[in-house]
């Protein structure tokens, strides 16, 4: 059977069944629905070559192609749809409800799948992405220096049920010169976009959502704009832990690195920290000096973020000295004003 739905319908009703991406392995990369698979019918070589034909002989001999290209894999197809996902309902997409996503849905429904096809495809769920991400947004900021765990508090308050859109987790990255290391590679921008907005749809902003005070640039992600201008103009609660505290916090999270791997992040930011100060570093890391290091990188960051807190409005945050136990239960306790 072969239903036709909208990308409103896909997004807002429970999700059922298995998603695939009819797109070559390429757009799948770019950015896809989170949670979908990729099932292409034409790979990347073999979509360049429709693209060529339809450039050069028009849109009817590039039909033929495809299907010329396609016809040859349908039993492939359905015998891993048979070995894999018999008995699942699939929804189905492609760039925006083309024919690749058509020959798909009616090849998995003739052989005997409940099958939705998205109409509108990608494009348009991409579109339903960018304008809920257009939209203004109003955060529960968690501030502090480098070192403070705001990440550890996140995560706590996450487990304990509170709404939580951690920027870092899904951009599988930390946010300073170190903060890819033993992180997965990044997502695409337009991925991170999708990622984000799965998790932002889900909440309800009459209570706190919770975010770190983050940059602008988090590796090579940009934080969407709405997003970013949310945290910026947000209340910050800011973790108060001492300097030994960050620095032990510090020690305990990159001591694991190799050092020859830490010296070459930290020659990155010899700009920002001048050649001196860098080379003090370096030479830390080789004579094995770890804490020099550590204390050298925390006071230049501290630099760094003291100077983006400090354009924020006054009265805009609100020290919390508190640690453990008493920090997380302080900020689950934290309401939205009316």
């Amino acid at each position: 059977m072969l239903k036709l739905i909208s990308i409103s319908d896909f997004i807002n009703e429970p999700k059922t069944g298995l998603l695939l991406d009819a797109r070559s392995e390429g757009e799948f990369e770019r950015g896809h629905i989170p949670g979908a698979i990729s099932f292409p019918i034409l790979n990347n070589e073999e979509r360049k070559l429709v693209g060529t034909c339809y450039k050069q002989k028009g849109h009817k001999e590039a039909v033929l192609l495809g299907y010329e290209l396609v016809g040859t894999k349908f039993k492939t197809y359905v015998e891993y749809a048979y070995a894999n996902w018999e008995g699942q309902e699939i929804n189905i997409h492609c760039w925006r409800g083309g024919l690749r996503s058509q020959i798909m849905s009616n090849l998995l429904s003739s052989a005997g799948f409940n099958v939705k096809l998205i109409k509108g495809g990608y494009k348009a769920y991409r579109q339903v992405v960018l304008d809920f991400l257009a939209k203004d947004f109003e955060f529960f900021v968690l501030g502090g220096l480098t070192g403070s765990g705001k990440t550890y508090v996140l995560d706590e308050l996450e487990n304990r049920g509170a709404q939580v859109l951690n920027i870092e987790k899904l951009a599988n990255h930390k946010g300073s010169a170190f903060g890819s290391l033993g992180q997965h590679p990044q997502p695409s921008q337009e991925h991170f976009e999708n990622l984000s907005f799965e998790i932002l749809r889900e909440f309800n902003f009459e209570n706190p959502v919770w975010v770190e005070d983050e940059s602008r640039l988090i590796g090579a992600l940009q934080v969407p704009t709405q997003i970013y201008q949310g945290i910026r103009n947000s209340f910050v609660y800011f973790l108060g832990y001492s300097f030994e505290d960050r620095l032990e916090h510090i020690l305990k999270e990159y001591g694991c690195f190799d050092k020859n791997l830490l010296i070459e992040r930290t020659k990155q930011i010899k700009k920002r920290m001048g050649d001196l100060i860098n080379r003090m570093a370096i030479e830390a890391l080789e004579n094995g000096d770890l804490r020099t290091w550590a204390e050298i990188v925390l006071i230049h960051y501290d630099k760094q973020y003291r100077y983006g807190f400090g354009l924020r409005k006054p009265g805009q945050s609100k020290d919390i000295l508190l640690k453990s136990e008493e920090l997380i239960l302080e900020l689950l306790s934290v309401k939205r004003e009316a």
